[in-house]
C-alpha cells in the first residue's frame, strides 16, 4: 500500500504546487485591502481602484480554477489508486473467507471505499496546507513583529488543543467503530438466516439483543461526540480570539506609527487563512481518524506484492493421490494421517458419520485449506505448485451448500467465465439438467435472486453439479451431491456419475446413500478424523458388514 502511494507521489507533488499558487494568490487580498485603505481612499483615483477590481478578481478566479483542478486531480489519484489496490484486497478478502480459521478481513472493500473518500474529498488538503501557517506567521513577523507573536501563540494554542482532541478521540471512536462492526456482522448473520428467524419465532429476541448491543454503541459514540463539541469549541474560541487578538494588537502597532490602517486589513486577512487548515481538520477530524485507521488495516492484511508466478504444467490425466494429510484447527485435529491414491478415472467414496471430517477433508484435498501436515499430489505435483487459474481449469467441486451467484443460470455454470453455449449445454447435459433448466421461465438466461431461492434446492444442487463438470475437468469433487434430491435427482446424479467413470475422470464423492456406493471403485471410511477402512469398494464393504454382524451378535 505504501508503494503503491509512492508510486503517485508526484501527483502529491503537482497537487502540492497548486496549494503554493492557490496561497500565493490568496496573498492578492490582503494587498488589495492596503492599497485600497491606504491609497485609494485618499486619492480618490477611481482608475486605480477600478485596477485593483480587476485585478482581485483575477487572482481570486484563478484561486477557484487551481483549487478545482486541484480537486479534479487528487480525485483521479484516489481513484487510481482505489482501481489498483481492489484486486489485491478482493483476494484478501477471498482467502480470510475460504481459509480455515475464517477469522481474518472481511471489511476490506469497506476501508478501501474510507480512505478513498479521504483522498477525493481533499482531506489531504489540510496537510499538505499547513506549512503555509509558517509561511504566513513569517509575513506577519515581517509586517509587524508583535502582531506576529499574538498570532503564534494563538496558532500554537489552538493546535495543542487540536492535536489533544486527536489522540483522545482515536480511542473513543476506533473502540465505537469495532463494536459497530461486529453488531452489523451479527445483523447480517440473522438477514442471512432470515427464514429460521421467521420461522422460529426468533426476530424479538434478535431485535433485543441488537438494539441492546447499538444502544451501548451509541453512548460511547455519544461520549465521543460531546468530547468533541466541548473540546471543539474551545478551538474555535481560541481561532475567533486569536483573530481578534491580531485585530487588536495591529490597531495598537497603529497607534505607534508602525503600520498602515490598510496593513491592519491585511493582517487579519493572513490571519484567517493561518486558522483555515486548522479550522478545516477541525471539521474532517472523525472522517479522518476513521480513514487513518482503515489504512493501517489495509496495510497490515493487505500485501501489494504479486505473487510469483507458478509455472504451467502439462494438461494432468488426473492421477490423484493423498500422503499422510493431517489438519490442525485452533488446536484440535480435525484429519489425521489420511491417504490414499487414485488413477485416472478412478472413483472414491469417502463415508463417515457425522463430524468425522469428510467436508474438511475435501477443502484440504482442493488445497482451499492448506494440510498441517501431509501433501497432495495431481499426476505427481503438489496442488499448491499448480498455477491456480490453471489448476480450476481442471478441477470440478460442488460443496455440501449449493452456492449460486446473482447472475444467470448460464453464467454460473460457466463458473462466472464467458459463456460458451456450446460448453454450458454439454456440462448441463452430463449433469442430467438440461431438460430441467429448459422449462425455467427463461431457460439458462433466467436470472438468479440473490438468495438463490427463486429455485428449489434440489435445482440448485444440480445446477451446482453442472457447475463442477463444466469444461472437462480431470478431478471432480462431489461434497454430498444427493442431499436435497428426489428420485428423479438423484437418477441424474446416477448418469453423471458414470458419464464421468466413462469418461475416465478421476472422481471423490462424500455419500452414505448404497445405491450410489455401489457404482465406486473405492471406499474411504474416516471416524474422527482417521481412516478406519480403505480399499477397493466390495472388500471395504464386506468388512464393513462383516463389522455390523459381530456388533449384532455381540449385542444378542
Amino acid at each position: 500500500m505504501q508503494t503503491m502511494i509512492k508510486s503517485w507521489f508526484k501527483y502529491f507533488l503537482v497537487v502540492g504546487m497548486f496549494g503554493i499558487c492557490i496561497n500565493l494568490m490568496y496573498l492578492a487580498l490582503p494587498i488589495y485591502m492596503m492599497i485600497v485603505y491606504d491609497r485609494v481612499l485618499f486619492s480618490f483615483s477611481m482608475s486605480t481602484l477600478f485596477t485593483m477590481i480587476v485585478g482581485v478578481l483575477i487572482c481570486l478566479l484563478m484561486m477557484a480554477l487551481l483549487d478545482y483542478f486541484r480537486i479534479r486531480m487528487i480525485g483521479r489519484v484516489g481513484n487510481a489508486i482505489a482501481q489498483q489496490v481492489t484486486p489485491f484486497v478482493l483476494d484478501v478478502m477471498h482467502k480470510s473467507a475460504a481459509g480455515s480459521n475464517r477469522q481474518g478481513y472481511s471489511r476490506g472493500l469497506e476501508d478501501l471505499e474510507r480512505v478513498r473518500n479521504a483522498i477525493v474529498q481533499g482531506q489531504i488538503f489540510s496537510l499538505l496546507d499547513l506549512p503555509w501557517i509558517l509561511i504566513f506567521i513569517g509575513t506577519l513577523f515581517f509586517i509587524a513583529p508583535m502582531v506576529g507573536g499574538v498570532a503564534t501563540s494563538a496558532v500554537f494554542m489552538a493546535a495543542v488543543f487540536q492535536t489533544l482532541l486527536g489522540v483522545l478521540e482515536k480511542k473513543r471512536h476506533t473502540i465505537a467503530d469495532v463494536a459497530f462492526q461486529a453488531n452489523a456482522d451479527f445483523a447480517r448473520t440473522c438477514l442471512h438466516h432470515s427464514e429460521l428467524v421467521s420461522g422460529m419465532g426468533m426476530l424479538p429476541r434478535i431485535r433485543e439483543r441488537y438494539v441492546e448491543r447499538y444502544n451501548k454503541i451509541l453512548a460511547v459514540r455519544s461520549e465521543a461526540d460531546a468530547f468533541h463539541a466541548g473540546i471543539g469549541s474551545t478551538v474555535r474560541f481560541l481561532h475567533l480570539t486569536g483573530l481578534a487578538a491580531v485585530f487588536g494588537a495591529g490597531v495598537f502597532v497603529f497607534f505607534s506609527g508602525q503600520i498602515t490602517t490598510g496593513a491592519i486589513f491585511a493582517l487579519v486577512m493572513i490571519s484567517a487563512r493561518i486558522f483555515y487548515p486548522l479550522e478545516r481538520s477541525l471539521a474532517d477530524m472523525k472522517t479522518s481518524i476513521e480513514a487513518m485507521a482503515a489504512y493501517k488495516r489495509l496495510l497490515h492484511f493487505v500485501s501489494l506484492q504479486g505473487q510469483k508466478a507458478k509455472l504451467a504444467l502439462p494438461e494432468p490425466q488426473g492421477k490423484f493421490e493423498a500422503e499422510a494429510l493431517s489438519l490442525a484447527l485452533n488446536g484440535k485435529t480435525i484429519v489425521h494421517n489420511i491417504s490414499f491414491a487414485l488413477e485416472p478415472g478412478e472413483t472414491l467414496g469417502i463415508l463417515g458419520p457425522s463430524s468425522a471430517g469428510k467436508t474438511s477433508l475435501c477443502k484440504v484435498l482442493l488445497g482451499i485449506w492448506a494440510a498441517t501436515v501431509g501433501k497432495v499430489r495431481l499426476d505427481g505435483a503438489e496442488i499448491g505448485h499448480w498455477p491456480e487459474e490453471q489448476l480450476r481449469r481442471y478441477v470440478g467441486y460442488m460443496p455440501q451448500e449449493s452456492e449460486l451467484f446473482p447472475v444467470s443460470v448460464a453464467e454460473n455454470i460457466a463458473r462466472l467465465m464467458q459463456v460458451d453455449p456450446d460448453k454450458v449445454v454439454l456440462a448441463a447435459q452430463k449433469a442430467g439438467v438440461h431438460e430441467m433448466i429448459l422449462k425455467l421461465p427463461q431457460g439458462y438466461d433466467t436470472k438468479i435472486d440473490q438468495t438463490g431461492k427463486n429455485l428449489s434446492a434440489g435445482q440448485r444442487q444440480l445446477i451446482s453439479l453442472a457447475r463442477a463438470l463444466y469444461d472437462e475437468p480431470k478431478l471432480v469433487v462431489l461434497d454430498e451431491p444427493h442431499t436435497h434430491l428426489d428420485d428423479l435427482g438423484f437418477r441424474m446424479a446416477l448418469h453423471a456419475l458414470a458419464t464421468l467413470k466413462q469418461k475416465k475422470i478421476t472422481t471423490i464423492v462424500v455419500t452414505d446413500r448404497s445405491n450410489l456406493i455401489a457404482h465406486l471403485d473405492k471406499l474411504l471410511v474416516i471416524n474422527e478424523g482417521q481412516t478406519t477402512l480403505y480399499g477397493p469398494s466390495q472388500d471395504v464393504l464386506s468388512q464393513l458388514a462383516n463389522r455390523q454382524q459381530s456388533q449384532q451378535a455381540a449385542g444378542v
